[in-house]
């Protein structure tokens, strides 16, 4: 047993504290560190569970046509915190509203809560147009296509995601977009060879005015649609659909809401009416492999040059519902749509 050593004169004398106050420093540091956990708790509620970050990139140019001068293109990136790379993406495309938050950006962030990356596409901005809902020749689903076509060549080839398993994803216009981009002729016209979207999700596309040409990539293609529709008649679409799997495409699906409006993701007590919006309901328009384009039932000649102006004396009406979704109701199309990615690999 070895004895204490003394402590030298000038050191000051530690005395034992009392078991009180011991317990009270216990007790205050458990309360602290409650405290700290808690606030860290709470924080983390607050982190969203993506990161998202600009990008921009050229748009792809095609002489002769709306869409021939080289814009720059901007983006928002969805990004799942934490993800092992590479992981799938779905590159999004606008409505004629524009990017909006309850639909565009609502679906990336589930995207990017389901693991999946997301890209918003804003094609309006480049164009210094908000919106064309009151005039749809201010923006052409053509020039959308060819932003979708930019990105899906640039993040193909980034090592973050997997260039096998890129899709397309697009309301109303956006939608038309979406399922355009899955034709051949349309992708011979930009173009494009050696990189295709690996699946077409097409919500209230317009049907009416559409290549008479049907013969596609092949992709997967789903068609989510509004029973009471009057902007983008469902029946259209599932006319569109048939074609299509009737020209080889096996694996083509179709939803159909029942009492849905046109763009349900906004959500409200009941459908609004708009009666200055621009509605191409009737209009039955087949377009041709060289572009001319000739009503459906009489077979006259549409001008290209001024086909906005024809549609306005021929068939475009003024006036139309949208909206009024339910909470159920987007959420059983957001599931519809996670499921269908699923279902391909995503």
């Amino acid at each position: 047993m070895t004895a204490a050593r003394p402590a030298p004169p000038d050191a000051p004398v530690v005395k034992p504290k009392a078991p009180g106050r011991r317990l009270g420093i216990g007790l205050l540091s458990a309360i602290s560190l409650a405290l700290v956990l808690a606030a860290l708790a709470a924080l983390s509620l607050c982190v969203r569970p993506f990161t998202v970050a600009p990008l921009t990139f050229k748009t792809n140019v095609v002489a002769d046509t709306t869409n021939d001068q080289p814009l720059d293109i901007s983006a928002a990136l969805y990004l799942p915190r934490g993800a092992a790379f590479p992981v799938p993406l779905v590159i999004i495309v606008p409505s004629s509203g524009g990017v909006e938050e309850e639909r565009e950006i609502y679906y990336a962030q589930q995207l990017a809560r389901a693991g999946m990356a997301a890209l918003v596409v804003d094609s309006f901005a480049a164009r210094h147009v908000q919106h064309t809902l009151y005039d749809q020749s201010q923006l052409d689903s053509w020039d959308v296509e060819n932003d979708a076509i930019a990105a899906l060549r640039l993040l193909a080839a980034d090592s973050r995601f997997r260039a096998d398993r890129v899709a397309i994803l697009g309301v109303s216009k956006g939608g038309t977009a979406a399922m355009n981009l899955a034709l051949r002729i349309r992708r011979d016209w930009m173009g494009v060879h050696g990189v295709d979207f690996a699946a077409h999700i097409a919500l209230s596309p317009d049907c009416g005015w559409v290549n008479r040409s049907v013969v596609t990539t092949g992709a997967p293609i789903l068609f989510l649609l509004a029973g009471s529709d009057d902007q983008t008649p469902p029946e259209l679409c599932l006319e569109r659909a048939r074609r299509m799997s009737e020209a080889g495409n096996s694996r083509i699906e179709t939803r159909v809401y029942a009492g849905a409006q046109h763009a349900w993701e906004e959500l409200g007590p009941r459908p609004e009416y708009d009666p200055d919006v621009e509605n191409y309901a009737q209009c039955k328009v087949w377009i041709e492999d060289d572009g001319q384009m000739f009503t459906a039932d009489t077979g006259e000649l549409v001008p290209e040059s001024d086909w906005h102006a024809w549609a306005a004396k021929r068939c475009m009406r003024l006036g139309a519902h949208c909206c009024g979704g339910t909470a159920v109701l987007k959420a059983a199309a957001t599931g519809d749509i996670i499921a269908f990615l699923r279902k391909y690999g995503f």
